[in-house]
């Protein structure tokens, strides 16, 4: 596997943006930009030994600087949405900027440009988010890391620590289209979701606590189905989502046995889904063009369900709910998760 860097472009700050790239021996190449530590692409050999653009993203800065869908961004401190945008540990509230609404979102690491090293064979990138950043209390040091194996595993190591109590929920925000990024709908994708269980959530996307089987809802993905198959059916929380957007709760997340499984007919390419979070968000991409479609990489117009995500996570709103997987990190512990996306031809 090698790694080198060239020149991506400037910011509006006048911060140079670098862009890495990761390649192997099987064919596979991985690019990454510095500024949010972006996915910009995913190449990989299809039935035909064509090299296919899975991920969808922008061949310049200002794309990503303008971008509201997060294409490809690391996202954090807290991936998916924060309540009224506070919480509280060990009984002290804390008041977050709200930056959707009333609500938080994803947090600020989506709009920096971020320092990247090659150490060996990762692509690393270290930083410190400061006590009081969008109000987040402590001072958090991270390391994010990527790397891609000789069996086209694209790994994403996640890890923090802290001086004082803070919640924490780190994820990437890739949109896969393994027909390739300017394939149009990626809505005949086939997906396997190992979920016997989703998270409720309202009119806002914030969740109301309730833990839900799947079973006789359009968000039961345990055998295979195409993701258009339910996607306009009649339950409040695709209409609330036009489509879906919602956190399932994993059966039994995994490093070494796939929580997911998407694959497209047309294209052969297969991708599993492997982390240690105990759930994703799978989201359908609705909104990707609310306006009409956009330009984006290589020319390509993208319209609304272009791609789908799978951002492995903490629940939303975690810190609200006892009885949901604690987000607190206090000093003396580490954060430490991983996710997977594992090509394949199938």
């Amino acid at each position: 596997m090698a790694i080198t860097q060239s020149p991506f472009g400037m910011t509006r700050k006048g911060e140079p943006v670098t862009l890495y790239t990761l390649t192997n021996d099987s064919g596979m190449e991985v690019r990454i930009i510095s500024y949010a530590a972006s996915v910009q692409s995913i190449l990989v050999p299809d039935r035909e030994g064509r090299r296919i653009d899975v991920a969808l993203g922008y061949d310049h800065v200002p794309g990503y600087e303008e971008d509201k869908c997060f294409f490809g961004n690391f996202v954090g401190r807290y991936a998916n949405r924060l309540a009224g945008a506070r919480f509280s540990i060990d009984g002290q509230s804390w008041q977050l900027q709200p930056n959707e609404g009333e609500n938080h979102l994803h947090g600020s690491y989506c709009f920096r440009n971020f320092e990247g090293s090659i150490e060996g064979d990762c692509l690393v990138f270290s930083f410190l988010s400061p006590d009081g950043e969008e109000g987040f209390p402590g001072n958090l040091s991270v390391r994010l890391s990527y790397s891609l194996r000789e069996d086209n595993t694209l790994l994403i190591d996640y890890q923090a620590v802290t001086d004082s109590a803070t919640v924490l929920n780190l994820t990437n925000h890739t949109y896969f289209n393994l027909d390739g990024h300017d394939s149009g709908p990626a809505t005949d994708t086939m997906l396997t979701i190992r979920a016997s269980r989703f998270t409720e959530s309202n009119s806002q996307s914030l969740l109301t606590g309730e833990i839900c089987p799947v079973d006789g809802t359009p968000f039961d993905f345990r055998t295979p189905k195409p993701i258009g198959r339910d996607i306009d059916a009649d339950h409040p929380m695709i209409g609330f989502g036009s489509g879906y957007d919602l956190n399932m709760v994993l059966d039994e997340p995994s490093m070494e046995t796939p929580s997911a499984t998407a694959w497209s007919r047309r294209s052969g390419i297969a991708m599993d889904f492997y982390t240690t979070q105990p759930g994703t968000q799978f989201y359908s991409g609705n909104f990707i063009s609310p306006d009409g479609p956009r330009p984006c990489k290589e020319g390509a117009l993208y319209a609304g369900r272009q791609g789908f995500c799978l951002e492995s996570q903490n629940f939303p709103c975690a810190p609200d709910y006892d009885q949901f997987p604690s987000a607190v990190l206090r000093p003396g512990e580490r954060y430490h998760h991983q996710t997977a996306y594992r090509f394949y031809l199938k």
